[in-house]
């Protein structure tokens, strides 16, 4: 579902390119140039090509929902907000919908899901996210702008990601 990686990514430097895709006017992707930090450092070398890094831009907040297209995700927090992000799983029969560019996520009505754990990301975390699984992202405060480096793919399962990342010894 999640795990924190075992370092801390505090000097991330990029420039922040044209925007890839937006989700409901509160969550966005921009193509970025890395110039400092390495963070697809943190996987073998044979399958880096298999992730695409964005920046992730946050200005609300995001309801329970499961990802379009990806299947995991490696977030480096850059400006973290006081956010908690939740993990559920459906307790009953839920309702779910899609906003217009949605392919294969779907957002779901949170009065029938039932949280099943949480974290509060820091700055320089970084967090193996299962993103196939239902989560939501949770301000304790209003937010202004909550950023990340996200390191993302359509092939590789959040299980084997986590293997990779105990290989190259980040887990």
């Amino acid at each position: 579902m999640f795990e924190r990686l075992n370092q801390k990514f505090c000097n991330l430097d990029y420039n922040e390119l044209d925007e890839q895709i937006s989700y409901g006017g509160m969550i966005s992707y921009n193509h970025i140039e890395i110039k400092k930090g390495g963070v697809l450092y943190t996987l073998p070398m044979k399958y880096r090509q298999d992730f695409t890094v964005s920046l992730m831009k946050i200005n609300d907040a995001v309801p329970p929902h499961t990802d379009s297209e990806i299947k995991c995700t490696i977030n480096f927090y850059i400006k973290p907000e006081l956010c908690i992000t939740k993990f559920y799983r459906p307790f009953k029969e839920t309702e779910s919908y899609q906003v217009p560019n949605q392919t294969n996520g779907k957002v779901y009505n949170k009065k029938d899901l039932i949280c099943i754990g949480n974290f509060i990301a820091q700055p320089g975390d970084a967090w193996l996210l299962d993103v196939t699984q239902i989560h939501a992202v949770v301000p304790v405060f209003p937010i202004k702008e909550r950023l990340a480096i996200s390191v993302c793919t359509d092939k590789h399962t959040y299980e084997e990601v986590k293997q990779m990342l105990h290989e190259t010894g980040n887990l």
